[in-house]
């Protein structure tokens, strides 16, 4: 019996022993939103058993009663459980927020920040809108690594300049594309911002395709969450604006005379410039200019009930120039409505009006008047009235118009206007359908609709260098395009692998109806062209069609090695029947070094991974029919036989076709302690087939043709750092500092033939030369003053027989002196800052951003520094280190002064090449958010007041107002050269913002 029981007891083991095995169950959630966390790790602490969570969140796994169970998920804490004979442990893990900023909306997709294999760099709203202005561009200003950002103007409403690593178009460099909630193009109030991703390599943009050549900004707008209670904001600010006229200042009345002293024959001096005028001394820049007022108000509702999300807002922008007669204000409006249909169905629309209006300086005189106009002339009569000059006296008490410019802008502003204004409606209709919960389809249909008109007045009782008997010009646009992107997404996960692609369609088309007509000869005060003699007639409508194709699938393993590659083909009708469609791919994997088992609890380093990436985008940033061939009509240059003729005005080229950018990069994200986190990214991006001015031999009859031809490389380096320093319960500080580094360089031209690109019908040029970076300043090599005789020194080359240069002298000959490339337009590095402190309510916020090593061209020298050429125009004072010659032996870093000017030393030439570089404090912001005991009985959840100050400081050795030049090629603009700019403003501001 004994021998029996034991042998059943021995047959019995194995089933007990299976018997200590269970199976448990459950769901991973995300603690923040409650949303199931798929592809999440589940595994046996102290095994290799594991098991993932599926679309669902669900999981199973085989483990001991008394087994520890590890939850993991990229980004989140990992948190164990101890099994204790359950057999179902559902867990919420919270996210990691010093790795992880939550979701990064990528547009067509989303995924989490640790998932990412890009260079992309998200700010929150809150971050976007630290300055107080209209234009998205400044408010990014020096918060991203490789993104130069240029405000070369401070006129009310006028827009930024965006490169995103570099400049790779010669005459066809496209902005960033802005990508608004998932879609390409469309609108959006900055306030309304609840994220912006800044999409930086092929990895992310090459999806985008042909219009992702200049990067891609990607917006998503606040929306409501799932039975939200209704949340309503409101803020408030107004301010005062001054302009900064940085190290310029101009000379007063006796300055100016001693100046005249120096050039007159003692003999007619005092009769050409009586003593008396040293006494005179009005200051034209402080008549121009006032200060200016700045007010915004925004208010917003959002919540959920019923199925229903809803997100509406309204903003009131105005705008006070510091120039007088300038302005704009802008009113806009956004309805954001999501609506669940079905149980996988669901609906959104987004509505976003916006209304602009602006008025600007009506001439480029105002400003050119204010700088230079003589301190000896006040342009006022006795009873405060401006007076209409149109000779060398002035007609009220006949003495003399010492100005240069027989003219008084301040009676001409009386008069003249140049307005603008501009409406803009774009709707979206979305439908998400949850087919499977592997498949997703959604649809989004966008329509926009836009119109403007400019109108542009000179009457005739005014006194205009381009029209004597009044002009005005009515320009009146309408645009409107629709689109549609439809998207099919599917995701699959399987052990420890996870699978996620996207197939997309897109398509499109736009019209643009444009009307243009001037007139002259009107009567004083009509503005009206019934009342005009025709000037010109102009006008155009246009239709463009696109369609797209793409795809981009994700592979994700064990959650340490991520791979993503997408497929896009573009067709446009701006190119040639058979040229028209582009193929863009991509790729790009990363290494999550810190999921792997040697840096598993490692104390320093918290989160590290590797990233890199190759692909291509394309630009198709020309006018439409370039391809064709272009021939003017007319009855008066071409006639024939009294009948309208046509004459061939551009040659036509139907192999015109994209130029693309192929780009790759490296990059590194690390943590530190958790507390520092660095991005540290390389790349090299190779522009190719550039849509180029080509040169053509005059036998052709043409000088020119555009096409695909020749080559441009960016490579650079960026570092983007933020650090946690100190955080407490009631003190935390906070530091950003981010640094791009780029290198520009053309690789071929066709025929390997240099060009030059002119500021207007001026000598100053850039020299686009393989070999050289893009923006090549080329002129005259300054070399200084003759200390024996205070002439201006240039550089003459020496030539051997066969044209090589053998060596150089100086020559005091304009005409001897030889064109050479003496700088760059194209800083060595930018960057910007952040430092936040906050202590028991109160912060204080301090962000900056710089450029060095960019060379700026000061036009404004060459008539305010002119060295006696100009007697007509004031002068600008010496700076700080600068020295006239006055006697032999001077070391100086000017010329004598001569009358009439001293050998063309004005002239164009590295003279007036100064270094553009500076660092601006943007902004200073001390805030103090009120404790909740104050506010609770009126209902607030928070209550922030704050006062600001835009434009702080400017730390630079440029003579100009400002250094931040425009950094964009147009008729009348090089990069990096400065003329008489509208000056940007120093704000201070007083803000609230109350959340109810």
């Amino acid at each position: 019996m004994k021998n029996l029981i034991l042998i059943l007891c021995l047959t019995c083991l194995p089933f007990l022993s299976l018997a200590q095995t269970t199976k448990v169950q459950g769901k991973i959630i995300s603690s923040e939103d409650r949303m199931p966390l798929i592809g999440a790790t589940v595994k046996v602490k102290g095994t290799n058993i594991s098991s993932s969570s599926d679309l669902d969140g669900n999981y199973v796994i085989d483990a001991d009663a008394k087994a520890t169970l590890v939850f993991s998920y990229i980004s989140f804490e990992t948190k164990e459980e101890s099994v204790n004979g359950r057999k179902e442990i559902n867990v919420s893990l919270s996210s990691d927020a010093k790795i992880l900023e939550d979701v990064v909306v990528m547009g067509y997709s989303s995924m989490r920040k640790a998932e990412l294999s890009s260079a992309v760099v998200t700010l929150k709203g809150d971050q976007v809108t630290d300055i107080t202005t209209s234009d998205i561009g400044n408010m990014i200003q020096g918060k991203v690594a490789g993104v130069m950002v240029s405000s070369p103007s401070g006129q009310p409403g006028s827009t930024a300049v965006i490169q995103i690593r570099g400049t790779g178009s010669i005459s066809a460099a496209p902005d960033p594309l802005f990508v608004v909630d998932g879609i390409p193009g469309g609108s959006f109030n900055p306030n309304d911002v609840e994220t912006l991703t800044v999409l930086k390599d092929a990895g992310a943009t090459a999806l985008y395709g042909s219009a992702a050549a200049g990067g891609v900004i990607v917006v998503t707008t606040k929306s409501a969450s799932k039975d939200q209670p209704t949340k309503v904001n409101f803020k408030s600010n107004i301010g005062l604006k001054n302009a900064l006229q940085g190290n310029f200042s101009m000379m007063n009345g006796a300055e100016i005379y001693d100046v005249h002293a120096q050039l007159f024959p003692e003999a007619i001096l005092l009769n050409q410039r009586p003593e008396e005028l040293r006494n005179r001394n009005f200051d034209w820049r402080n008549a121009a200019f006032q200060t200016g007022n700045i007010q915004n108000y925004y208010l917003s509702t959002s919540g959920g009930t019923a199925g229903l999300n809803y997100f509406s807002s309204i903003d009131y922008y105005k705008e006070d120039g510091t120039l007088k007669n300038t302005n704009f204000d802008r009113i806009s409006a956004r309805l954001n409505l999501n609506r669940k249909l079905y149980d996988n169905l669901d609906m959104n629309i987004r509505l976003n009006y916006t209304e602009n209006n602006g008025r600007e300086a009506s001439s480029y005189i105002n400003l050119e008047g204010a700088y230079g106009s003589m301190p000896w002339d006040n342009p006022f009569d006795e009873n405060g009235n401006p007076v209409k000059i149109n000779g060398d006296k002035r007609p009220d008490n006949g003495q003399p118009w010492y100005t240069q410019d027989k003219r008084n802008f301040f009676f001409n502003e009386q008069y003249n206007y140049a307005k603008n204004k501009a409406q803009d409606l774009v709707a979206d209709l979305q439908l998400n359908w949850n087919i499977y919960k592997w498949m997703s389809l959604s649809t989004t249909n966008r329509a926009s609709r836009s119109n403007y008109k400019y109108s542009r007045y000179i009457d005739s009782r005014t006194i205009d260098p381009e029209y004597a008997t009044g002009y005005l010009l009515n320009n009146i646009g309408l645009h409107s395009s629709w689109g549609s992107t439809n998207l099919l997404k599917l995701n699959h996960s399987f052990s420890d692998h996870s699978l996620s692609g996207m197939l997309g369609l897109e398509f499109g088309k736009s019209v643009d109806d444009f009307s243009s007509a001037a007139g002259i000869g009107m009567p004083g005060g009509m503005d009206a062209l019934g009342a005009a003699t025709p000037k010109s007639v102009d006008g155009h409508k246009y239709t463009a069609a696109s369609w797209s194709a793409f795809g981009q699938i994700q592979y994700n393993y064990i959650n340490k090695y991520f791979l993503t590659a997408s497929f896009r083909a573009d067709t446009n009708s701006r190119f040639g029947k058979d040229t028209r469609t582009g193929y863009f791919p991509s790729v790009a994997g990363s290494w999550l070094l810190s999921n792997e088992a040697f840096l598993s609890n490692n104390d320093v380093i918290s989160f590290l991974k590797l990233r890199a990436n190759y692909g291509v985008t394309g630009n198709s940033n020309i006018d439409l029919f370039r391809t064709m061939a272009v021939y003017t009509l007319s009855s008066i240059t071409s006639s024939y036989q009294n009948n309208v003729g046509a004459v061939a005005e551009r040659l036509a080229n139907p192999d015109l076709s994209w130029e693309s950018a192929y780009m790759s990069g490296l990059g590194v994200d690390i943590s530190l302690w958790k507390r520092l986190h660095i991005n540290l990214d390389v790349y090299n991006i190779d522009n190719k087939d550039l849509l180029l001015e080509v040169p053509k031999p005059t036998s052709t009859g043409f000088y020119n043709r555009l096409e695909n031809a020749g080559s441009v490389r960016n490579r650079g380096v960026e570092i983007q750092i933020s650090s946690d320093n100190i955080k407490t319960k009631d003190f935390n500080w906070n530091t950003s500092f981010n640094i791009g580094f780029n290198k520009n360089k053309v690789m071929s031209l066709p025929n390997n033939e240099s060009f030059l690109q002119k500021y207007g019908t001026t000598s100053i040029a850039q020299q686009v030369k393989t070999g050289q970076d893009i923006f090549s300043w080329y002129m005259p090599k300054w070399l200084g003053v003759d200390y024996v005789n205070g002439d201006p020194v240039w550089e003459k080359l020496i030539r051997d027989d066969n044209g090589n240069v053998i060596g150089s002298e100086g020559t005091n000959d304009y005409a001897q002196a030889d064109l050479q490339v003496v700088g760059k337009a194209s800083p060595k590095f930018t960057g910007g800052f952040t430092n936040t402190v906050e202590y028991k309510g109160i912060g204080l916020y301090i962000a900056g951003s710089f450029v060095y090593g960019n060379d700026v061209y000061n036009y404004t020298r060459e008539k305010y520094d002119s060295d006696g050429a100009y007697l007509g125009y004031n002068m600008m004072n010496l700076q700080s280190g600068w020295i006239r010659w006055q006697n032999p032996g001077d070391v100086a870093t000017h010329p004598k002064l001569v009358m009439n000017g001293n050998k063309n030393s004005n002239k164009t030439s590295s003279r007036f090449l100064e270094d553009g570089s500076f660092l601006r404090i943007r902004n200073i912001t001390l805030s103090y958010n009120l404790q909740k005991t104050w506010i609770e009985k009126l209902k607030m959840q928070s209550c922030k007041v704050f006062v600001s100050v835009d434009n702080a400081l400017t730390f630079t050795k440029f003579s100009g107002t400002d250094p931040e030049v425009n950094m964009r090629k147009a008729s009348w603009s090089l990069p990096g050269l400065y003329s008489e700019s509208y000056p940007v403003s120093r704000q201070f501001i007083f803000g609230i913002d109350i959340n109810f």
